[in-house]
């Protein structure tokens, strides 16, 4: 039953911000603040009626563990002070499986996962291949970001092979001492040719994601367009205030502002998922 309850609050909470964070690129500070309330309501209901206090000494606990791996994300200007919250309550709300069978098997059986490490690497792994998605979406619906990013790949291609070249003649001098010294079978070097073509899909991501962030997710705005949410450029990602803003205005002139990866959907994903199939790296390798 708390298992439910707990997810019910969490569908609810992490949904909500999801939705207003696609519609608006922004969603109330409030809603993170209740779900870690409601949580801790709940927990301590259930710590009273069960006589058992580690349901709410462990989401404490947890949760702030995972408020403070949020706030250092923060800090270091990789997102929100919202996201930041956000992942808080995420430990607020499961610090354990709560019940729920494929997440409890990740903590038992052949590979020993303690519960939180499995919610934070399930984040961390839906976070990637979001961000994958979102970018390969923004380059498609701007054709013209598109084709900047393809000149900007041809002005700085001799550099980009370079390093390609290189990883690739170190993966192979790797495998050849390998097979001299240990007697590794040559028939699996396809493997090891395998390395420098993920290595070229990840350089090139990487590339194509700082393309986008440089072109598409900062603007120049006039003051009196500026509104409340706002991020200027070269701040953490702390939105404006009233008050800033009316500051702001006061000056006029124009301003850079930011946008980042509308990031709140991957926290409800990363809950369903880790509820229902639980360990992803355990569900990949098939274990």
């Amino acid at each position: 039953m708390l298992g439910w309850i707990l997810l019910l609050i969490g569908l609810a909470g992490f949904g909500a911000a999801g939705y207003l964070d696609l519609k608006t690129t922004e969603f109330p500070d409030w809603i993170p603040y209740v779900i870690i309330v409601s949580a801790l309501a709940v927990r301590a209901v259930f710590s009273f009626l069960t006589a058992d206090f580690s349901i709410i000494i462990n989401s404490v606990v947890i949760g702030v563990i995972f408020l403070a791996i949020g706030l250092a994300m923060y800090y270091t200007k990789q997102w929100g002070d919202g996201d930041a919250w956000l992942l808080g309550a995420l430990g607020f709300l499961f610090p354990g499986a709560a019940g729920f069978t494929a997440a409890a098997a990740t903590t038992t059986g052949f590979a020993a996962f303690p519960f939180p490490a499995v919610m934070l690497f399930n984040f961390f792994f839906i976070s990637f291949f979001y961000l994958i998605a979102y970018s390969l979406f923004l380059g498609i619906r701007s054709p013209k970001i598109s084709s900047q990013f393809f000149s900007y790949l041809k002005g700085n291609s001799k550099s980009l092979v370079t390093i390609i070249a290189f990883f690739f003649v170190f993966c192979i001098a790797v495998f050849l001492y390998m097979h001299l010294q240990f007697g590794i079978p040559m028939t699996q070097l396809s493997y090891v040719i395998a390395f420098p073509v993920v290595f070229t899909g990840l350089l090139l991501f990487l590339q194509y994601g700082r393309f986008i962030e440089n072109k598409v997710f900062r603007k120049r705005v006039d003051v009196k367009k500026l509104r409340v949410g706002d991020v200027p450029l070269g701040n953490k990602w702390k939105v404006l205030s009233e008050k800033e803003l009316k500051a702001l205005k006061k000056k006029g002139g124009k301003v850079w502002i930011k946008e980042g990866v509308r990031f709140a959907p991957v926290f409800v994903i990363t809950m369903v998922v880790t509820l229902f199939l639980g360990n992803l790296m355990l569900v990949l390798l098939g274990l």
